[in-house]
């Protein structure tokens, strides 16, 4: 309750602010404004975030699986982590709509060059903390593994993998943080749909209020996929965390 109060209080003073400095609609527009840009253009929002949305969760589904696969492949061949993993640091470090001009030139306009651009935003935290949290399974459950003469595979599926469940939940909502920043970033430069597309199309045309609509969709779903996470996570780690 008291962050819903501290909300309406933030956005009062900001109608305030805009009310006596007398702001112009094109420098900032005010919470009320915006709200009445929000709903006139309801329609228009909806369909692009939809848009937004697919391409997002799409993208984010497919990173999850190659960046799990990736992970239990370098664990097995630990010998590859060697050689693998500075080419994974390096290609991390490389923000991935800096390669948007090569894959548009390389696949088109169209959903290949985003979808290429959200994996290559989304894999490497996914890939890098499941690496790490298997790499630090709790020693009591090892142990026990061993007195049961467990297999290589079975501490794997009924071991460590479980173990490292909270990590990979950790890189997963990372990944939902970076995937809608990525889509948008691939909108600017080139898309002719979704909500970066509609963000640079009302700022050209000096629509700052639709413009601002358009971030709150944004921001709503960015809060969207890390509930979904939060699900996620209350699904699959239902056992106290071990210490």
């Amino acid at each position: 309750m008291h962050r819903i109060l501290v909300g309406i209080v933030l956005l009062s003073i900001w109608e305030l602010i805009v009310k006596l400095a007398s702001l112009p609609l094109y420098i900032l527009p005010g919470p009320l404004v915006i709200f009445k840009s929000l709903l006139i253009n309801a329609h228009l929002i909806a369909t692009h975030a939809l848009i937004t949305g697919g391409e997002t969760l799409l993208g984010l589904l497919i990173a999850i699986v190659l960046g799990v696969t990736s992970a239990l492949i370098l664990d097995h061949f630990t010998r590859l982590q060697h050689f693998l993993r500075p080419v994974l640091l390096t290609l991390q470090a490389t923000p991935p709509f800096v390669l948007m001009p090569v894959l548009l030139l390389w696949c088109g306009f169209g959903l290949m060059p985003k979808l290429i651009v959200i994996c290559l935003s989304c894999y490497f935290p996914i890939t890098v903390c499941l690496l790490d949290g298997l790499k630090r399974s709790p020693s009591p459950w090892l142990d026990m593994a061993t007195i049961m003469h467990a297999s290589p595979k079975t501490r794997l599926w009924f071991v460590r993998f479980p173990a490292t469940l909270p990590t990979l939940i950790s890189g997963i909502r990372l990944a939902a943080i970076h995937a809608p920043l990525t889509v948008l970033a691939a909108d600017w430069i080139g898309a002719s749909s979704g909500l970066g597309y509609l963000i640079m199309l009302s700022h050209g045309r000096l629509q700052v209020d639709l413009m601002f609509a358009c971030v709150i969709c944004v921001i709503f779903m960015v809060f969207g996929l890390n509930k979904l996470v939060q699900v996620l996570e209350k699904k699959l780690i239902f056992w106290p965390s071990v210490t």
